[in-house]
This record gives structure tokens, sequence and C-alpha cells, in this order.
């Protein structure tokens, strides 16, 4: 059965993979955004990074309680995985910090 903890950072980590999908769609379909006040616009940027910072934390947090559960073949598979988080935390960044919806 899955632990409560295992959920939480699941969630946490599809939650950044959504945010991600989203800004990058906007910057590659154009998609238009609604305009808003510049408060709003970094209240939004902030909110948005903090949870990048959040799945990335969750997920390295994850490939250490895996690798203290499976020793199997670690530490590549760690390395592996940090590599992936790292790659993906550093594209989701940019994209969040180049985001720039019109004022209204």
């Amino acid at each position: 059965m899955f632990s409560s903890k295992a959920v939480i950072i699941g969630l946490s980590v599809c939650i950044v993979a959504l945010v991600f999908a989203l800004l990058e769609r906007d910057l590659d379909a154009k998609v238009a955004v609604d305009c808003m006040d510049p408060t709003e616009r970094e209240n939004i940027r902030g909110l948005t990074l903090q949870a990048i910072n959040d799945g990335f934390s969750n997920q390295i947090k994850l490939l250490f309680e895996m690798w203290m559960k499976d020793s199997n073949d670690q530490p590549r598979r760690a390395m592996v995985g940090t590599n992936n988080a790292v790659n993906a935390h550093i594209r989701a960044r940019k994209q969040a910090l180049a985001w720039d919806p019109p004022a209204c």
C-alpha cells in the first residue's frame, strides 16, 4: 500500500509537471493569457516557482528513499533520476521566469 508521504510526493511532482506543461504550451502555442496587474503576475510567478522548488525537493527525497529501500544498481539509478529532476527543474524555472502575460 502507498504511504501518504509517497502520495504527496507523487502529487507534487504531477503538479510541477502540469505547471511546466502549461507554461511551455503558452510559449509554444501562443495561447492567449488573460491580462493581469503586475502584482498578480508576480504572485502567480512566485507560487509557480515555489511549486517547482517543492516538486524538485520532493523528487530528491523520493529518490533517496528508493535508494534506501532498494540498493540494486545504486547509485547509478539515483543519479539518473537526480539528473532528470535537475534538468526538469532548470527548464521549469526558466519557463516560469520568462512567462510574461499582458498587463491590464
